[in-house]
């Protein structure tokens, strides 16, 4: 459908992709099409993103949590070929009261890693993406926890210390999102999901100081940094015949699933929160530039990293600081003495670094954006400064 009509259509009933991969399929772009439709919310958006292994139930899962078959939802594969290509939503957003304010939930299905044919660093962009735009993400495993999963988690354990460490009450970058670890499986062996989970990110025993361990185990560490922000629920199998479980009703599905699936629901429900960057709930249109924001730092280079997304939104506000600085020295009454110009571009500096501290993004990463910005000065300052 083309944008213009799925815009007339205002969120009617149907799937839309938002991402895209590219032709080689080793980096993302934007699908223009249903962007405009987001665009024209106006309430705090909130997005629920589903990321796991290629087949492991996502679209059928997303589905179920929005109540929908899979006739009318998110469409499921039962071919070898991976159904989702990077990233869709569901048409119509889910309208939650949350702490008094209406907010507009979507529901983001994403392309299952480990597929064939793509990149592992394709896989990374789209986990870092869904990681950064939502608000909740449902981490979908089934059977178990692998080595591998714990280690996709390093994107997301990177993004939590440059973005979300700062001091409570002055953070100015985006929340992070609620971390659901969902493991489907019918036995856990006499142990809660819970345990499993914290099994899974217990030290490894590395006497032999193998490099691959140090890793994976730094990033168990900084995920038990991070347990307040995760949560662990566990699904049994719907039915053992899985490729007829689009043409069951509930009915027909096992009871106990049923009853835990309502659970989640209420589990999902509970941990939404509106998407904050600086401090602010974005709406449809604010969301969507957000988004594209990401891409472009996401695609930046071989790999995605951490840096490239501090560059991307720090670069804003580096042009902010140095405008500030520049339209102060712009007003001095000149000419002034060598020392009063000198005291002049000092304190217009230290405004100018003062304010970039306020609203930067990243703790790491934003030494490099200082430095720039101290040069950008410097060479704005020498249509100003003799001394220079």
């Amino acid at each position: 459908m083309p944008a213009s009509s799925m815009a007339d259509a205002d969120f009617r009933e149907l799937r839309f992709p938002i991402v895209e991969p590219d032709p080689r399929h080793t980096k993302l772009r934007l699908s223009r099409e249903g962007l405009e439709a987001i665009q024209r919310i106006t309430t705090p958006i909130a997005a629920v993103a589903v990321i796991g292994p290629y087949r492991s139930g996502k679209s059928f899962l997303l589905n179920q949590l929005l109540s929908l078959s899979c006739y009318e939802g998110f469409g499921v594969g039962h071919m070898r070929d991976t159904k989702t290509k990077g990233i869709w939503v569901w048409g119509t957003p889910l309208e939650l009261d949350i702490d008094g304010v209406k907010t507009s939930v979507l529901y983001l299905d994403t392309e299952g890693f480990e597929s064939v044919g793509k990149s592992n660093v394709y896989d990374d962009r789209i986990f870092a993406l869904a990681t950064v735009l939502s608000s909740v993400l449902i981490y979908n495993l089934p059977e178990t926890i692998r080595e591998a999963d714990i280690s996709r988690l390093s994107f997301a354990v990177e993004l939590a210390e440059e973005f979300y460490g700062r001091v409570k009450g002055q953070d100015v970058a985006f929340e992070p999102a609620k971390l659901l670890w969902l493991i489907q499986r019918d036995f856990l062996q006499g142990k809660s999901v819970q345990q499993m989970v914290d099994e899974a990110l217990r030290h490894v025993p590395n006497t032999e100081g193998d490099k691959n361990i140090d890793l994976v185990n730094q990033i168990r560490d900084s995920l038990a940094v991070m347990g307040d922000n995760s949560t662990a629920f566990s699904l049994p199998q719907p039915h053992l015949q899985r490729t007829k479980l689009c043409d069951m009703k509930d009915g027909e599905l096992d009871p106990s699933y049923v009853k835990k699936r309502e659970q989640l629901k209420e589990v999902v429900s509970s941990i939404i929160h509106p998407k904050i960057v600086q401090g602010k709930a974005l709406n449809g249109k604010e969301f969507v530039s957000f988004l594209e924001q990401i891409l472009d730092a996401l695609n930046k280079g071989e790999i995605p990293s951490t840096g490239s997304l501090v560059e991307v939104f720090n670069k804003g506000i580096l042009e902010r600081c140095l405008k500030l600085y520049s339209e102060t020295m712009a007003k001095l009454g000149l000419p002034l003495s060598e020392q009063s110009l000198h005291a002049a571009h000092q304190k217009s500096k230290e405004d100018a670094m003062k304010l970039f501290d306020q609203q930067h993004f990243g703790r790491h990463h934003a030494k490099k954006s200082v430095m720039q910005l101290d040069e950008e000065i410097e060479k704005a300052c020498s249509g100003f400064c003799p001394f220079q």
